[in-house]
């Protein structure tokens, strides 16, 4: 059941921009509230997606927002809103299709472009403009929301970077490119919409971010 569920999701996001609500769940697969509710909890907890606090409400279907945020994801005619920089990029991967990611530097507002094609940034306007994650990886679940939406950003350049409240809160952090940034998804995202997905665990991970030259205390999950 959590699987035809996470399906239905996922694949509602992907028409529509937007979550199912319960009933639509229910409906389309023929299933009680109770089993739904069921499902939905077991698929936050298995962090496929996240709830609206005390709700049945879907928040996040990672790399997908049912709110607005600063992180517009065009995909051919589609529109999507990502919950963070680094769910923007990974629209990529999980669609297989080029995209653009529309964002703002975290630091001053200046408007930000990332054009991905092909498995690479094909524009980026600013060119110096950065995906800056602001906490180490095993802090990243403690309180996902907030990390998604405080911590996981574009800057318009290093210099920005440094500049901004975020780095002076909480640390160096780590900053990445475009490029990087998607590579990094590809284990988590690239296959997020197959009907038998399930997330990497921590060794997968832990391999893949070393595998990328990712470690240190920071990347260690």
């Amino acid at each position: 059941m959590p699987a035809r569920v996470r399906k239905l999701v996922f694949d509602h996001f992907v028409e529509h921009g937007a979550p199912p609500v319960v009933e639509e769940l229910m409906g389309g697969l023929r299933i009680s509230r109770d089993e739904a509710r069921q499902a939905l909890v077991g698929l936050e907890g298995a962090r496929h997606i996240a709830l609206v606090p005390g709700t049945e409400r879907i928040l996040m279907a990672f790399p997908f927002s049912a709110v607005a945020t600063p992180f517009r994801v065009t995909a051919g005619p589609h529109r999507y809103f990502a919950n963070c920089a680094w769910d923007a990029i990974a629209f990529h991967a999980m669609l297989g299709q080029p995209i653009r990611v529309d964002s703002f530097c975290e630091h001053c507002a200046e408007p930000i472009t990332v054009e991905m094609h092909g498995g690479r940034a094909v524009r980026v306007e600013p060119s110096p403009s950065i995906v800056h994650l602001a906490i180490p990886a095993a802090r990243w679940w403690d309180d996902i929301v907030r990390t998604c939406g405080n911590t996981m950003v574009f800057f318009a350049s290093p210099e920005h970077r440094d500049a901004s409240d975020l780095c002076s809160t909480h640390g160096a952090g780590a900053s990445l490119t475009p490029d990087l940034t998607h590579r990094l998804g590809i284990p988590i995202y690239g296959r997020k919409l197959a009907p038998d997905y399930a997330r990497p665990g921590k060794e997968e991970l832990s391999a893949h971010f070393a595998a990328l030259g990712l470690s240190g205390d920071f990347w260690r999950i």
